[in-house]
């Protein structure tokens, strides 16, 4: 959680390197021109101002961001919860992201379009999601399962149960796992 002026820039320093992003004007005749990486950093900066201002009782200037975030979160249908991820989120591609607000990623994640982190049932769990996970196109996250550090979770997948190896990836529906250090094994 960003619960100071410094944490606030050290995390937008560190994800703004992710995105590989020029500076200055550039910058912003990008993204008025409409380019993917320049709009999803203008989300994720949004995003990330907006968690500081919550976390840090700021109310009236929450409120305003709020506002500000809920326009491009539906603009491009990144719906990200507030303190959902911790730094380095990486976002691949513009399109629709759908969070629970209580789900919790670690740090260097890596979302793909269309994909969900949802609650199951009248249970209302959530997911929990370790470091450096990367979640493919179309991928789905169910319940209060966890996702072990350094998972690749593939395009499509369905994840309902816990993935608590490191180092693999899965796919499937319902997913299993497929591959053991960059192996892929589809005998199982």
């Amino acid at each position: 959680m960003i619960s100071s002026r410094k944490e606030l820039k050290e995390w937008l320093d560190y994800e703004r390197n992710r995105y590989e992003l020029g500076g200055g004007v550039f910058f912003y005749i990008k993204y008025f021109a409409g380019m993917e990486r320049e709009i999803i950093w203008h989300f994720q900066r949004r995003l990330r101002i907006t968690e500081y201002y919550y976390n840090t009782n700021k109310k009236i200037a929450y409120v305003l961001s709020r506002v500000r975030l809920n326009k491009i979160e539906n603009k491009y249908g990144l719906h990200i919860g507030i303190n959902v991820c911790g730094k380095g989120l990486k976002i691949m591609h513009i399109g629709s992201i759908l969070t629970n607000g209580k789900v919790r990623m670690g740090e260097n994640v890596s979302l793909h379009i269309n994909t969900s982190f949802v609650a199951q049932g009248v249970t209302g769990d959530v997911p929990i999601i370790g470091n450096g996970v990367v979640v493919g196109v179309g991928a789905s996250v169910v319940g209060g399962i966890r996702i072990a550090d350094n998972v690749a979770v593939g395009a499509n997948a369905v994840v309902t149960k816990d993935i608590l190896e490191e180092n693999i990836a899965v796919a499937g529906v319902p997913a299993k796992k497929v591959s053991n250090n960059g192996r892929l094994n589809w005998n199982r």
